[in-house]
């Protein structure tokens, strides 16, 4: 059957791999993103990344084979609403060319309606029958044509001009999807793929629209801007795609931000990505690079031998807002070992520079965590349980914090502004019941709960009973 094999040299995703490797299930890279189709409806890209290691090839004759079992199901309400299912094998001449840094990749595509969403992905290895289970949140936003709009942005190893039919052809392009969302010196290009639609447009005057694009990191700061390109527009619709070499980025985790301006109508839309540059240390000490990072996977698991299990579920509670729903399904199937291993490998994935002694991601979660304690405990709910404490720590902090405290009409409320997520979002915490505990009673950002009255909510009645009217 037909297989894919993407090389890719990473040194940190090899470690993860073998920690995954002693808790039994095989790690999976997935990513997605959502286009409009040309029935008026959407469709969602599924793409499936795993390391080849993670196979058990068998002999047969004098060849070497593996096969896994692809399954990717789209769930709506706790039901499957629809299915797909790829078989595909994988044959070698000898084990010797079973390489650390070889993976597959799968891609998948389905036409939906509007509405909110949940992907499953599963992998199952025939001859062993170890699996792997991803689990992500989707939307499908309502059609709009009659303003401009911009799909989501695939991140890509590879762009380039095809007029193939493949699973990974689109628009007389071969977009080889990255999954992993990760960059580095030896793969240093971050390839962008997206889609424009609602363009204004006429035969006898196409005109032109704009792509401004920016790398920001975590804080929101701009690191990189590129220059504005115009293009002649094609018609109503329009293909993004590009390249930027980030090789001079320091080791972290970035936003890629492109804004399109259609130049007649002068709207203007965004969207953004999140990425990864990983820039391993001076290529001199590259020989030690792999060992030094196995002794610190070590170093790290050993940091949780005297945890009880209770101690661990405790910092895996803590981490749940920035875990994966995959992660926590694994989580709740392991035992204390695995639960240590578990731990250590997952902190790794986050830390911006491994190869340094210090995980600074880690260090400051857990200070935001102290902070949140400090300053949002009520009653007998530490901090970080509460609405403020988990946007903080999802989220970070706030570009700008307002404080309407001493009204006599209103409640006590905050409102929280995040300039770099979604184009400028905010969060609105009110203490409703007096006790001290703000509750988020509402938010512009998409993901977040959302109730366009909430000044309502916080009114003071002269009856001292708060309106119902939402």
């Amino acid at each position: 059957m037909k297989y894919r094999i993407i090389t890719l040299v990473s040194m940190i995703w090899l470690m993860f791999g073998s920690v995954s490797a002693q808790m039994g299930f095989i790690p999976l890279a997935v990513d997605h993103a959502t286009f409009k189709s040309s029935s008026g409806k959407s469709y969602i890209e599924i793409y499936l990344s795993f390391y080849q290691n993670n196979l058990q090839y068998l002999p047969v004759e004098d060849k070497y084979f593996a096969e896994y079992v692809a399954t990717t199901e789209i769930l709506q309400n706790d039901s499957t609403l629809r299915r797909t299912t790829d078989r595909r094998n994988n044959v070698i001449d000898s084990l010797s060319e079973i390489a650390p840094t070889r993976k597959f990749l799968n891609a998948f595509t389905f036409e939906l309606d509007q509405g909110d969403y949940t992907g499953k992905v599963i992998v199952q290895d025939v001859n062993s029958n170890k699996m792997g289970e991803y689990y992500f949140d989707f939307k499908i936003p309502p059609s709009i044509d009659d303003s401009l709009a911009i799909s989501e942005i695939e991140l890509s190893s590879h762009i380039v001009a095809d007029s193939g039919s493949g699973e990974f052809n689109k628009n007389s392009l071969l977009v080889l999807p990255n999954p992993y969302n990760l960059y580095h010196i030896v793969m240093p290009v971050l390839y962008y793929y997206a889609e424009i639609y609602n363009l204004q447009y006429s035969a006898d005057k196409s005109g032109e629209y704009s792509v401004s694009a920016s790398i920001r990191d975590m804080n929101g700061t701009v690191v990189k801007e590129y220059p504005v390109k115009k293009h002649k527009k094609p018609g109503t619709s329009a293909v993004v795609v590009g390249g930027y070499n980030v090789v001079t980025l320091p080791t972290a985790n970035y936003v890629l931000n492109l804004t399109i301006t259609d130049e007649q109508s002068g709207q203007t839309v965004n969207q953004s990505k999140r990425f990864q540059f990983l820039k391993p240390g001076d290529q001199k000490t590259s020989k030690t690079d792999s060992s030094e990072i196995v002794s610190r996977v070590a170093r790290d698991i050993s940091m949780y031998a005297n945890f009880t299990d209770k101690e661990l579920d405790k910092e895996f509670d803590m981490a749940r807002y920035i875990a994966e729903k995959n992660e926590k399904k694994i989580y709740e199937t392991l035992n204390t070992e695995g639960k240590r291993s578990f731990l250590a490998k997952f902190w790794r994935r986050f830390d911006p520079n491994p190869q340094t002694e210090v995980n600074e991601f880690k260090q400051h979660y857990f200070e935001r965590i102290n902070f949140a304690n400090s300053n949002f405990s009520a009653a007998k709910k530490e901090g970080w349980r509460t609405d403020r404490g988990r946007v903080l720590l999802t989220y970070g902090s706030p570009n700008d914090i307002e404080r309407n405290y001493m009204s006599i009409n209103t409640k006590p409320y905050e409102i929280w502004q995040y300039h770099e997520l979604e184009g400028g979002v905010i969060f609105v915490f009110s203490d409703l019941r007096g006790f001290g505990e703000y509750e988020l009673i509402h938010s512009t950002y998409s993901r977040e709960l959302h109730q366009p009255n909430w000044e309502n909510l916080v009114q003071r009645a002269e009856s001292g009973i708060t309106p119902r009217d939402y």
